[in-house]
């Protein structure tokens, strides 16, 4: 059983997929943004930089997923921190020129069809506010470059995405009600009140005690 969470920049998907794992004793998949040699680039300057980033965003994304797969790890639960169709999201986005355009939609469709879909899709939604806000509160040096204007922009492709998708079960959340803090008393209610009881029937397999 494969779940994902996903949700724009700042959601606590992250954190989500981390403690999901815990309850459920499941294996965490988090997305190795690390490995990116070109979004720091890319918010300096978005516009140059959008094909060699979305480029290599599907790669990345593709060795993660098709490696887990080799390696077996989809034959126990896993809770994995995004979905390789975020990807089409942000292309759709950031590229204008024709040519890129083509190039990516040709390889995002060859690579999609040899991964795995989840069996159940966790979409966390936001205010772009609130999102703002959380970015702005964890400093992340990489993220300082982001505007609000891109962040909104990003935000709606995901509430468009979200009200689209219909390849497996999808649970929608709202991401102020959840407070997704790790150690967040309010969080640990909000999980046992609203997530785990929304996710625990389509697993099939009840949380940890």
């Amino acid at each position: 059983m494969y779940a994902s969470m996903e949700g724009c920049i700042g959601t606590g998907k992250t954190t989500l997929a981390r403690l999901l794992s815990m309850r459920y004793a499941g294996t965490p998949l988090l997305e190795e943004t690390s490995r990116h040699p070109f979004i720091a680039e890319f918010y300096l300057d978005p516009e140059r930089n959008a094909f060699q980033t979305e480029m290599n965003f599907i790669l990345i994304h593709y060795h993660q997923l098709r490696r887990a797969q080799q390696d077996g790890v989809f034959d126990q639960l896993v809770f994995a921190d995004f979905i390789f169709d975020k990807d089409r999201l942000f292309a759709d986005l950031t590229l204008t020129d024709p040519d890129e355009q083509r190039l990516f939609t040709l390889t995002y469709d060859f690579l999609r069809q040899r991964i795995p879909t989840p069996d159940v899709l966790i979409c966390l939604k936001s205010p772009t506010e609130f999102l703002w806000e959380r970015i702005r509160k964890r400093a992340r040096d990489l993220e300082a470059p982001m505007t609000y204007d891109y962040l909104d922009q990003v935000n709606s492709k995901y509430n468009e995405f979200f009200e689209a998708y219909d390849q497996s079960e999808k649970i929608i959340l709202n991401a102020p009600e959840l407070n997704i803090t790790e150690g967040s008393p309010s969080f640990e209610s909000a999980l046992l009140d609203k997530v785990i009881p929304a996710l625990s029937p389509i697993l099939g397999v009840p949380p940890r005690a």
